[in-house]
């Protein structure tokens, strides 16, 4: 299975709303995701504790889309862009648009950054 086909079962799953199972499956125990602010989460245990924490905060998914998805195979780097429109239970609304750049280590994610979309 090439990266781009993992970068795509990866975004797969969490459009089918298994965030967690696909971070099981994807992530490097001590992967690194840094958002565009600057802000990183570092260890799946961390990355998870976010993920669920996010999810619990979530009222309703609208809608979302993989817009593009491509790879570098021989620098093991995806790179996905996409979007979601949800409403939290707070009642703000919003459309979350970023592009994930991956990067990959004996077939899971080490390191992943965030790049959010204006």
């Amino acid at each position: 299975m090439t990266y781009q086909q993992r970068a795509k079962e990866l975004f797969a799953m969490i459009e089918r709303g298994k965030l967690i199972d696909a971070l099981e499956k994807y992530y490097h125990e001590n992967v690194i995701i840094i958002s565009d602010e600057g802000n990183e989460r570092k260890g799946k245990s961390e990355v998870r504790k976010y993920d669920e924490s996010f999810l619990k905060e979530i009222e309703e998914v609208f809608g979302g889309e993989i817009l593009h998805v491509t790879s570098d195979e021989e620098k093991k780097i995806t790179m996905v862009e996409f979007w979601i429109n949800v409403k939290f239970k707070n009642g703000i609304k919003k459309k979350i648009q970023e592009v994930a750049v991956q990067h990959w280590e004996q077939d899971l994610i080490i390191k992943e950054t965030f790049y959010s979309k204006i």
